[in-house]
């Protein structure tokens, strides 16, 4: 019995560890666990909720492994070719007994070293996805936690962004919540992964209960005149210009500019956008400067081809000559056809973005082989100048602008862009927006939050004076007023008599005070006068 007793009790101190240190108390030494399988197959981590679920763990991928234990498999390899080595040249033992003993510990230290730097980071530097919230947790004894509620997950977006993750199918996912945004970085599988996060925040947003609604005063006019005081004011709202095309054919992927360049070959920016941010305007330079760069090299393609085509024939130039001077105009011909589609290619392919966030200058070198990017946020932006370089710009309204921004903060140059004066207003216009969206919605909150409170007050202040408010008594006998005060906790009081009119039967209540209606104190009395006979009779 006593041995079972101390079963039980071992029992129960394993299950309270277990409870506790599921809890997020120290069932373990040094909380070493942050997360481990139970046996009902389940992850379980420090900290985790009675109620709470995981549904996924998730780490980098097992290629960022392979880099940092590269010494160690060298070390391998280099041990497995000295051992070959001994049993090929058997007469060398002294010379492979050093190597194997310098191998060894190569190997040792190596391994050691990967695996305390490389493999435990790998493994404590995950991603807990559960039913209440997404939990970043890295470090081993200096552990550092990240976490966002699931319920401030608005889009979830996934993107690969290199061509080796696209062979071993890794990437990254973007979460964007209410406010903010969290990144899942270099992570396997990121469909998957955006998958479970979406089907975790649809699952809680059709489960969450709407909040039960004020209520409302009965006085229609009281209730009409709460609601024209609290009407919310139209929030100001910047044009989104990308509602006008097509939405992406991959609606999973990153949120950013829909607008596609480089003409028919539709190459899309490298640009991602943060939580709440969408396109307001794209720019580009003036066509003006299009023309005036193909302006040369079409002159010149207009003046070669005739004499490409007329020379020959009004000369006898012999058959030899002839082919040279038919190759010779080709390449010429050849080269200014090139040079006119990278003229093309230069311009149609650079763009200056504006978001109701940040001002982005795009810039690609010849569509395909590389970009270049600057950005800057309205509020970094100390002034803007505009400059026109010359007359026959000034009356094609062509000019530069110029975005200044403080210290190490890059300036940004609309260069030769049409309306250069317009686009200074509205840049600075886009500037000042978020002020004016803040102020408002902070006004509306605040009306909102009044209004709440008055339909409270007031529907409060009504069902009060029914329950408890002076009852009404006349034309009522005594007896029967006094019988109807008791029920509000009232008493009644005699002041005096008055003559009945003609209508009313004497000893009854021809006056009361306080009137009915008023709110009284439970034990207060309420004064009466009744009606007695005319003295006539």
């Amino acid at each position: 019995m006593a041995r079972k007793t101390r079963q039980q009790a071992a029992g129960g101190a394993s299950a309270s560890t277990r409870a506790d240190w599921r809890a997020g108390r120290r069932g373990f030494s040094l909380d070493i666990l942050h997360f481990r399988r139970g046996r009902d197959k389940h992850w379980h981590f420090s900290g985790q909720q009675p109620d709470e679920v995981v549904r996924l763990v998730v780490r980098k991928h097992w290629w960022f492994l392979v880099r940092p234990a590269l010494p160690a498999v060298g070390s391998v390899i280099a041990l497995l070719l000295i051992l070959w080595g001994a049993t090929v040249l058997p007469k060398q033992a002294t010379l492979w007994s050093v190597l194997s003993v310098v191998a060894v510990i190569t190997l040792i230290v190596t391994g050691i070293w990967f695996a305390y730097k490389d493999l435990l980071s790998w493994w404590f530097d995950s991603y807990i996805i559960s039913n209440k919230r997404i939990i970043n947790a890295h470090g081993l004894l200096e552990p550092t936690r990240q976490q966002t509620s699931i319920d401030k997950v608005q889009q979830v977006g996934t993107g690969v962004e290199s061509m080796l993750g696209f062979l071993l199918g890794y990437g990254t996912v973007h979460i964007y919540l209410t406010g903010g945004d969290f990144y899942l970085k270099d992570v396997p599988n990121p469909k998957q992964v955006r998958d479970a996060i979406q089907g975790v925040s649809d699952d809680l947003k059709s489960k969450k209960k709407d909040e039960p609604a004020p209520p409302v005063p009965e006085n229609k006019n009281l209730a009409d005149v709460i609601e024209s005081l609290a009407k919310n004011a139209p929030v100001p709202k910047l044009p989104n210009v990308d509602d006008e095309l097509p939405p992406p054919r991959n609606e999973a992927r990153f949120l950013g500019p829909r607008r596609t360049f480089g003409g028919p070959l539709n190459v899309r920016a490298d640009v991602r956008y943060v939580s709440g941010e969408y396109t307001v305007k794209y720019v580009q330079r003036s066509r003006y400067i299009l023309w005036r760069n193909l302006s040369i090299p079409a002159l010149l393609l207009l003046i070669i081809l005739p004499i490409a085509l007329i020379t020959p024939a009004a000369s006898s130039l012999p058959a030899g000559v002839l082919t040279y001077w038919w190759v010779i105009m080709g390449v010429i011909v050849l080269i200014l056809l090139i040079a006119l589609f990278l003229i093309y290619a230069n311009y149609v392919d650079d763009v200056y973005i504006l978001t109701n966030r940040r001002i982005i200058d795009v810039n690609r070198n010849f569509i395909f082989f590389f970009e270049t990017r600057l950005e800057t946020e309205y509020k970094s932006i100390r002034d803007t100048k505009v400059k026109v370089p010359n007359i026959l710009e000034r009356f094609l309204d062509i000019g530069n602008l110029y975005i200044e921004t403080p210290g190490n903060s890059p300036d940004i140059v609309f260069a030769n862009v049409d309306h250069p004066f317009i686009l200074q207003d509205e840049i600075q216009g886009i500037k000042s927006h978020k002020e004016k969206e803040d102020k408002v919605k902070k006004t509306n909150d605040e009306k909102d939050n009044l209004k709440k409170w008055f339909d409270t007050v007031f529907s409060k202040l009504e069902e009060t004076t029914k329950t408890i408010g002076a009852p009404d008594l006349r034309e009522k006998d005594i007896v029967t007023a006094m019988g109807m005060a008791q029920e509000y906790s009232l008493d009644v009081a005699i002041f005096s008599e008055a003559e009945a009119t003609a209508n009313m039967a004497p000893g009854l209540v021809m006056h009361q005070s306080p009137p009915p209606g008023t709110l009284m104190v439970p034990g207060s009395k309420i004064e009466v006068v009744l009606s007695k006979r005319p003295s006539y009779i």
